[in-house]
């Protein structure tokens, strides 16, 4: 490519990488989108195999179309590209003796609530608490939720009810949703969220893979004249007078840009791609204080018939049957998540599983079913003091418990590991969610998508934004684009980048 300055660079081409490309480009901006694998979406990318579409990760939209990701898909006129497939209902919570189906209106939200109450022994005197809370999770005023940002979710829990089965139900969702556990996890964030899923009554699937959110977006940048690149692996953020000025790959490419948007780890940017020197101390100390959520284990399951009916499942289960509801204890709730910090095989396992061909059957070959289900597990920073085969065994038993018959459907099955994550999504210790949404770091305390080092930009899921997953990841492409559009149109960028 001849030498030429662009005007954004974006690294990275996950929903916050792609979406902060597309609005990039719609502003009219000179823009290059760098990805360093052979296929484009970060963690919602794909693989093929004896012809299954395979997510690589485990992804559905909690608001499809109506929540952040359709909101950039609207404003690069793509909406439409996409259609997101929504389910019967919300999802079903098996195994410890739970069934209980989800579904997304508060009517049947309340009565669902109900029966999950009865089957885990909450007494009718506890009802009047659990009202209290469901009205909080469900219906808190906004100008209420800021307050709650920087207090967690087991407070929030604790101020209605000790009840040690129903703390180990909102922890396991606590880890579907943010990946992390809900005594650390920021209760106004949960709130946020949880308000907002029910409200657009839009949990759904994109026809043709998770991959089709950003692929569509990248599609939308290179009809604005955005140039992509993959297998483009950024080794340097390159910095001179202070200034970030553009980019050099690890095959020894170099390219020019008057602003650099990086969708890594804040951890990542700063200290590898960049070099902790160009920051002021403070930022520095602040970035190493961040807490990162958890990576995960993923098993993909080829099935030769369709065996499960929902699109979602939560199951829990006990690898060495020692944990149920009604023996819970609130330090032994706790406890689930110390061990997994510390890369134990905890006594009580959430899985976590989606069925995309429940969504799209072309995603198979005719009449076969594919299914991803995971857990979390600590970064690969810290050891697994059980190996990852361990988890494997114990991740298949809680499955056949929870679905008995299972195993004698199964084609094939591959294991994703921490390693293989963390090696995919280029985020050193393969965090789910780069910056993870605990008080401190939520609201109006998350790092802000404008650096302090002129000229570099944060998307993704390391700065701004709020919602789960990739809904967190597009509003934050959403905020970081109206900064930039901003500093364009403020001469700020053009002034600190001249050529």
């Amino acid at each position: 490519m001849p030498e030429q300055i662009f005007d954004v660079i974006v690294v990275g081409t996950g929903t916050g990488g792609s979406s902060l490309g597309a609005l990039s480009a719609r502003a009219g901006l000179k823009t290059l989108i760098l990805e360093k694998n052979p296929r484009v979406g970060g963690a919602c990318s794909y693989y093929e195999k004896d012809g299954f579409h395979v997510d690589f990760g485990t992804h559905l939209c909690t608001r499809g179309g109506e929540g952040s990701v359709g909101e950039v898909l609207k404003r690069v006129g793509a909406l439409s590209r996409v259609e997101f497939v929504k389910p019967r209902q919300l999802m079903r919570v098996l195994g410890l003796g739970l069934d209980v189906p989800f579904y997304t209106s508060i009517r049947t939200v309340f009565k669902t609530i109900y029966n999950f109450q009865h089957q885990v022994g909450i007494t009718w005197r506890e009802y009047p608490s659990m009202f209290r809370l469901n009205r909080d999770f469900f219906l808190m005023d906004e100008d209420k939720i800021a307050e709650w940002d920087n207090k967690t979710v087991e407070e929030l829990v604790s101020k209605h009810s000790l009840n040690p089965s129903l703390h180990a139900f909102i922890n396991a969702m606590m880890a579907l949703y943010f990946v992390y556990p809900y005594w650390k996890t920021s209760a106004g964030e949960a709130i946020w969220c949880t308000k907002r899923m029910m409200e657009s009554k839009a949990f759904s699937y994109p026809k043709g893979g998770t991959v089709m959110v950003p692929r569509v977006m990248l599609d939308a940048a290179q009809e604005r004249g955005a140039t992509l690149l993959t297998q483009a692996r950024v080794r340097k953020i390159q910095v001179e007078n202070g200034v970030a000025r553009g980019v050099e790959l690890e095959d020894g490419r170099k390219f020019r840009g008057r602003a650099v948007v990086s969708t890594s780890s804040l951890k990542d940017t700063v200290f590898n791609l960049v070099g902790a020197g160009h920051f002021p101390e403070d930022f520095r100390e602040r970035v190493q204080r961040l807490q990162e959520s958890h990576n995960a284990i993923q098993i993909k399951l080829a099935l030769d018939r369709k065996i499960i009916q929902d699109g979602c499942l939560v199951v829990m289960g006990s690898p060495r049957g020692n944990f149920t509801p009604r023996t819970a204890t609130l330090p032994r709730v706790r406890q689930v998540y110390e061990d997994l910090l510390s890369g134990r095989m905890p006594e009580l396992v959430p899985l976590y599983l989606v069925a995309p061909t429940n969504f799209d059957p072309e995603l198979a070959p005719p009449g076969k079913q594919f299914i991803t289900l995971c857990t979390g597990v600590s970064l690969t920073t810290t050891k697994l003091q059980d190996p990852p085969e361990v988890w494997e065994e114990a991740m298949m038993k809680i499955l056949r418990e929870a679905i008995p018959g299972i195993e004698g459907h199964i084609l094939w099955k591959e294991v994703v590991g921490p390693k293989a994550i963390e090696s995919w999504i280029g985020k050193p210790g393969g965090p789910a969610i780069s910056t993870a949404q605990v008080p401190g770091q939520v609201g109006q305390e998350r790092p802000s998508n404008r650096g302090p080092l002129p000229g570099l930009y944060f998307a993704g899921d390391q700065a701004g934004g709020r919602g789960v997953g990739t809904e967190l990841a597009a509003l934050s492409a959403l905020e970081c684009a109206e900064i930039l559009d901003s500093d364009f149109r403020s001469g700020q960028i053009s002034k600190n980048n001249e050529k």
